[in-house]
């Protein structure tokens, strides 16, 4: 089934369900271990991630706090 076949069969549901589906599908994408089929990474991004955070916790202060990251990308954000 494509995409555009689920869509318009989707949008054919009640409004309770249409929102009730939304909202599972939404979990999928939020809670990656509520369907972990549905996030996942390649052999070489999982290696490349561990690489990473191995090297975090070996040199912490190399890192970048995620307030600092976050107030950089958006920096008019409260």
């Amino acid at each position: 089934m494509t995409k555009t076949e689920v869509k318009s069969q989707a949008l054919e549901l009640p409004e309770a369900e249409r929102l009730a589906l939304a909202e599972d599908l939404w979990a999928s994408v939020e809670d990656p271990n509520a369907y972990p089929e549905a996030i996942s990474l390649p052999p070489w991004q999982k290696d490349l991630l561990d690489e990473r955070m191995a090297e975090l916790e070996k040199n912490p202060e190399e890192g970048t706090a995620w307030e600092v990251v976050e107030k950089r990308i958006w920096p008019d954000a409260k």
